[in-house]
């Protein structure tokens, strides 16, 4: 009978500790609990506890529960604990899984590398291939772009750019292997860049776009059909008419300057600095022998990375907002290889080109042409850039300023306009406050835009700011000694722009 009583009790005592045994959550039932260092009264008093406060146990010895709290293992009595619950284990993370387009990008990065590697070498061995390879990295950047600013996934429009590539550069593999005599290698660079030309193409209708909205009514001007009487009232009632549209294009013309100035500005103007620190242009930064180019690389550096790469950077956001304040569009001017080449080189950079060629860096001249006045001619169609270019295409920001419709001068000026003999033209809108003219060429079927300049008044101006130069042959995009020019911090430019918010 004791034998059995004992057992009960043993088992009773099992069950009572049980319920303390484990990780369990209790609450303090008295208003002050002592927390001791071991199992007893007898041992010293750690902390306290207070009515309500929640403790986990972990361990049971007789009456004494054991937590854990403040760096160890303490006691309390387990009479003033008030069962609560379990302790919620927290579940450890499941890891996190890698989507289809990380590792794809992984992919991406891994070529896009290769391909840095491969125009860096290919500027020793063959500018085709530094040319292509340079296309192909730039239409990366603007895929991953278009990619972020339309999709939220730069990763995507890398990708899918990348893709585009690959098959057109396996299709040039293919047909170069299968004609050991086909010339499609020095052509390569142009493919890719009609590729560019694809992934921009949503930036260059919205160039276009900003170009229609800003004057709804430029259809209406192509023919000069408005007597003169009614011209002065109309040239009024189209200034005043204009200031809604500015206000509705605003959103239009920041996206265009982001992607302009910001994207492929610095795209460009990045890929000249990369090339002038592994092939320096300037005899003077290690461009004569090895040794001179191991001696000044920290030099060019510094200089083209560092420096001009931040100014680019800094300038390029600045001109975004200016812009969109001023209204700004993207237009092309054709001209020759060695006159894009001098009017985007940086002079203070560029010292040497002058010592060697006699070209001065960093000028707009004003032609012999004259059709539609005395200037710098751009368009914003290929035509007005294919009738004009001789070996080279300058696409620029241009900010047009103050512009008249040819049509809305007087009919005597009108028709001076075409075969060489427009100077009355600028003459007339520059006297009248008007510092670009517009004027629908019906020869040719397009629109040329002409920025008034009498003396080469506006050279080096914040009115015009290139973004790029190409061989228009194979579209291999130029290259600039030294990169190109900082159209901001020039004090030409900033006075003229200081002028213009003076008035």
């Amino acid at each position: 009978m004791i034998r059995r009583l004992v057992i009960l009790l043993l088992l009773f005592v099992a069950a009572w500790g049980s319920t303390l045994v484990g990780q369990e959550r209790y609450v303090v039932t008295a208003n002050t609990l002592n927390v001791r260092s071991g199992p007893g009264t007898y041992y010293s008093v750690v902390y306290k506890l207070h009515k309500g406060d929640v403790v986990e146990v972990i361990g049971q010895n007789g009456q004494w529960a054991t937590i854990s709290g403040a760096g160890g293992r303490y006691y309390v009595n387990s009479r003033y604990l008030s069962y609560v619950g379990p302790v919620q284990k927290q579940k450890s993370p499941a890891p996190k899984k890698v989507s289809g387009w990380d590792k794809l990008y992984r992919v991406v990065k891994v070529i896009l590398e290769i391909l840095a590697i491969v125009a860096a070498i290919g500027l020793f061995v063959s500018n085709a291939i530094s040319g292509l390879a340079l296309w192909m990295l730039i239409i990366c950047g603007i895929g991953a772009l278009v990619g972020w600013m339309f999709f939220d996934n730069g990763t995507a429009g890398a990708v899918v750019t990348m893709g585009l590539e690959i098959l057109v550069g396996g299709y040039i593999i293919y047909k170069s292997t299968s004609n050991p005599y086909s010339s499609r290698w020095a052509n390569a660079s142009g493919l890719f860049y009609w590729i560019w030309f694809v992934v921009s193409f949503p930036f260059f209708m919205l160039n276009w776009l900003q170009f229609w909205l800003s004057k709804p009514w430029r259809p209406l001007m192509k023919y000069n059909t408005i007597p003169d009487s009614a011209k002065p009232g109309m040239r009024t009632f189209l200034g005043i008419l204009q200031i809604p549209f500015y206000i509705l294009v605003t959103p239009l013309r920041f996206i265009n300057a982001v992607y302009y100035n910001i994207g492929l500005y610095n795209l460009y103007a990045w890929s000249n600095y990369i090339v002038e620190v592994f092939v320096p242009s300037d005899n003077t930064e290690g461009a004569l022998d090895f040794v001179d180019w191991l001696y000044y690389l920290p030099k060019r550096v510094i200089k083209y990375l560092l420096w001009h790469g931040s100014l680019t950077t800094i300038e390029s956001v600045i001109w975004t907002v200016i812009d969109t304040i001023f209204p700004a569009m993207t237009l092309f001017h054709g001209t020759a290889v060695e006159y894009a080449d001098s009017m985007l080189c940086d002079p203070h950079r560029n010292k040497h080109r002058e010592r060697t060629s006699g070209w001065k860096s960093g000028i707009w001249n004003v032609g012999g042409g004259n059709y539609a006045g005395s200037g710098i001619y751009f368009g914003i169609s290929r035509k007005t850039l294919i009738n004009y270019q001789k070996g080279a295409a300058i696409a620029a920001r241009v900010t047009p300023g103050k512009t008249i419709d040819t049509v809305l001068m007087p009919d005597y000026i009108y028709r001076s306009a075409g075969a060489k003999g427009g100077i009355p033209v600028s003459n007339w809108g520059l006297n009248n406050g008007y510092v670009t003219g517009e004027w629908w060429r019906e020869d040719g079927e397009w629109w040329e835009i002409c920025l008034y300049d009498r003396q080469n008044k506006y050279n080096e101006s914040w009115r015009i700011r290139p973004i790029y130069a190409i061989y228009i042959h194979n579209g291999i995009m130029q290259r600039i000694p030294g990169g190109p020019a900082h159209w901001l911090f020039r004090k030409q430019v900033i006075d003229d722009l200081l002028d213009t918010l003076s008035k």
